[in-house]
């Protein structure tokens, strides 16, 4: 890896690249929301909801062979051109998987919906290693959640712009706009490498060993890593069990592609309204007067009460209020108590520990749920709606306890 320039002091954090590297992740995320909708009505429209887990099942070895790559670049080149390099092969890959769409290439809907899963965490992870390496416990207690707040701009604007605008241009066509867009951040994100100030260190011994690139040492004996990880694989678990009883009622209810696509645009862009209400209103007032212990051993209480909601009436509404506030606090309450806890740690657990744990494991969670309600309905047959949310509240309830025993990092503190 190339050397990075001796660390500064963090007393004072120059916002300027923290706004250009938010920005960069503002421009990307609002593409990224016409690529979730456009993806997902793609493969409703060619395959079953039913198909879905099987789908999700690819995620897991996407995101390994991705997350591996990422470490191996990451040593070689360093953080900020692995970042570019990132964003640019991103909107290469949508472009050819759009192509391959429209020409009709056996799995291309497959290839389109697995990599939309895939790509967006990489870029995300990356984002919030830099802004974690340039703050301080204290100021992440007031700033992520205006940080946050700032990027959901982009995904509701992205929400919109996919409601107004895939019945006329067509959802394969959205997917070709949000490519540019990922492809164009890139300058920002360049901008913001490019700006003097505390800069992430690597240590000095790189990845010796294949398991060294995810740094599973950590997740061994990093109770704080550990305890992350649980979490992580706990809101993913609940949220592709109300996503897949969400789309299975949705495509009963609009069979047609693109009308399908242009509710999901407004439906995202309703939960990333409110995610923001929650970001400047809550976040910053909630996570300075409440240990982080309590605002994470809530969230699950918080989801299994509404989930339970839906095992008693499993209709779309409800099973769409369910899966809505599960994601508007997932992209709120919870990414901003979870990224504090970050902050006092390594570089390794920042960018290598985090990249396994919130891209890795996030996403494979998913598919390794996904494969196993796939078994489970072809062994037991069809698996009625409100198993879905039923699960969802099992897997609440260890999560809850998973809880115990989080730090409350120090507002000073600094581990580089």
């Amino acid at each position: 890896m190339k050397p990075e320039p001796p660390a500064l002091s963090r007393q004072r954090s120059p916002l300027l690249p923290v706004i250009l590297i938010t920005a960069s992740g503002t421009l990307t995320l609002g593409g990224y929301e016409m690529v979730r909708s456009a993806a997902a009505s793609i493969f409703l429209n060619h395959y079953s909801a039913d198909r879905l887990p099987e789908v999700l099942m690819l995620v897991p070895p996407t995101m390994f062979l991705l997350t591996w790559i990422f470490s191996v670049v990451l040593r070689r080149i360093g953080p900020g051109a692995t970042y570019l390099s990132t964003l640019v092969l991103s909107g290469l890959v949508l472009i050819a998987a759009t192509e391959a769409v429209y020409n009709r290439v056996p799995g291309a809907p497959y290839l389109l919906y697995v990599f939309a899963q895939a790509y967006i965490v990489l870029i995300v992870e990356q984002v919030w290693a830099f802004i974690n390496s340039r703050i301080r416990p204290g100021e992440g207690k007031r700033w992520n959640g205006p940080i946050i707040a700032a990027s959901t701009l982009g995904s509701i604007s992205g929400g919109l712009v996919t409601g107004r605008l895939s019945v006329a241009l067509g959802s394969e066509r959205l997917v070709i706009i949000a490519a540019v867009l990922t492809a164009a951040s890139a300058v920002l994100g360049w901008l913001a490498f490019r700006i003097p100030g505390p800069r992430p260190r690597p240590q000095k011994t790189e990845p010796g060993r294949f398991s060294d690139h995810f740094a599973w040492d950590l997740l061994r004996r990093d109770p704080t890593i550990r305890r992350l990880a649980w979490m992580v694989m706990a809101q993913q678990a609940v949220s592709v069990l109300l996503d897949i009883a969400f789309h299975r009622a949705l495509q009963q209810a609009m069979p047609l592609q693109d009308p399908r696509t242009a509710f999901l645009g407004y439906f995202w862009a309703g939960v990333n309204l409110f995610s923001l209400v929650l970001q400047l209103g809550v976040c910053p007032w909630l996570l300075s007067r409440t240990a982080l212990r309590k605002v994470h051993a809530s969230i699950p209480l918080l989801y299994g009460s509404v989930a339970l909601a839906a095992v008693f009436f499993p209709l779309l509404s409800i099973l769409g209020a369910a899966f809505f506030l599960s994601k508007t606090v997932d992209y709120s309450v919870f990414r901003a108590a979870k990224e504090v806890l970050y902050i006092p740690l390594s570089f390794q657990a920042r960018y290598r520990a985090k990249m396994t744990v919130d891209a890795l494991i996030y996403r494979s969670t998913k598919g390794v749920v996904s494969g196993a309600l796939a078994i489970a309905g072809r062994t037991l047959g069809f698996l009625p709606l409100r198993f879905y949310p039923l699960l969802a509240v099992m897997v609440c309830a260890g999560w809850n306890r998973s809880t115990r025993g989080l730090p409350e990092p120090a507002a000073g503190s600094d581990s580089d």
